[in-house]
């Protein structure tokens, strides 16, 4: 009997958990590679002091039936609830977005704090080299924002084609500075908690992640725009820090501060999208999937935690597919 195929993931945040999940209930022996110390990628959430704040998506919406599923079956189990909107639901995660991750990928093989330095290929696998450590792989999937990835191919061993450079070079990523500051006192934000509208120039949410009700004190989540944040992006964080401050203090009067910290998100939002949900190197059985992959019908054109669902779960069929068509014409 032949041994199930061996299928490694590189990066552990929704595309890369989906993918995964779902190349396991096809019977393949799947392990997720990820630099973090945590899964989840943008579904990302922090504690500090007794509070919990999210600092990557705030919320995530549906439009496709296979979202729907999963979110009916993630209510029932009380993961997420509802936070607003009637016609057009925003969803958030109970106790931080990054518990959602958590669960979906429990049972799935992962592989912390592992930085891939390179790959390489011989006539029937792939080889992963981080560090001293080298894992062996039928397929590879590499879900890495897309500059990254193609970073990472282009210092590995691979045969990269004309139509790969073309496709992995043109896309580029805008920044997100996103502050996080304990305040003294309860403060209210809007009407649920944020605000998106009617804010100081360079701010492009405020949250309030009390309000939110993952958070025990109150903490708030400030994210500055793309266009801001790259212009900030090179110089000190304390300087950095400072000016957001300022720009808060601004935005909503004089508010007294426990703490403040700094998250830099370099690539969180795609300025070009792929018009397919994933993409295949055309000499080795390395696909790559995210966020950026977008189904062609996809009106939205936004990166989105949607897209990034939903790109998992596509080059997974698509992966399992492959090695069910090489069986048939062996």
């Amino acid at each position: 009997m032949e041994q199930p195929k061996r299928i490694g993931i590189i990066g552990g945040g929704l595309a890369g958990t989906f993918a995964a999940r779902q190349l396991q209930v096809e019977g393949y022996e799947v392990e997720i590679i990820e630099k973090s110390q945590s899964v989840g990628g943008r579904m990302a959430t922090r504690r500090i002091d007794q509070g919990t704040a999210d600092h990557g998506a705030v919320f995530f919406t549906v439009r496709t039936d296979e979202l729907a599923q999963e979110v009916d079956e993630w209510l029932e189990r009380g993961l997420i609830r509802k936070w607003f909107g009637d016609d057009f639901p925003r969803y958030i995660a109970i106790n931080g977005m990054n518990q959602l991750v958590q669960s979906i990928a429990r049972g799935i093989p992962v592989h912390l704090n592992e930085q891939v330095g390179r790959i390489e290929a011989d006539a029937t696998t792939l080889r992963t080299i981080a560090d001293s450590q080298t894992r062996v792989y039928d397929a590879m999937l590499v879900t890495a924002p897309v500059p990254q990835a193609y970073d990472l191919l282009q210092a590995s061993r691979l045969t990269l084609d004309a139509t790969d450079h073309a496709a992995l070079g043109r896309v580029t990523f805008e920044p997100t500075f996103v502050g996080l500051f304990e305040l003294k006192e309860p403060l209210e934000i809007g009407e649920v908690g944020l605000a998106d509208e009617g804010l100081v120039p360079g701010m492009l949410k405020l949250v309030n992640n009390a309000e939110k009700e993952i958070s025990a004190t109150p903490l708030l989540s400030v994210y500055m725009t793309g266009e801001w944040s790259e212009a900030w992006y090179d110089k000190e964080e304390a300087e950095t820090l400072a000016e957001i401050e300022r720009l808060l203090q601004a935005q909503l009067g004089p508010v007294e501060l426990i703490s403040r910290q700094l998250k830099r998100w370099r690539y969180a939002q795609a300025r070009d999208v792929f018009n397919t949900p994933f993409l295949k190197l055309n000499h080795h059985p390395l696909w790559l999937a995210g966020d950026a992959f977008l189904e062609a019908d996809d009106a939205s054109g936004r990166t989105r935690v949607e897209s990034a669902v939903i790109s998992g779960l596509r080059v997974a069929a698509t992966i399992d597919a492959h090695f069910k068509q090489h069986v048939l014409t062996k």
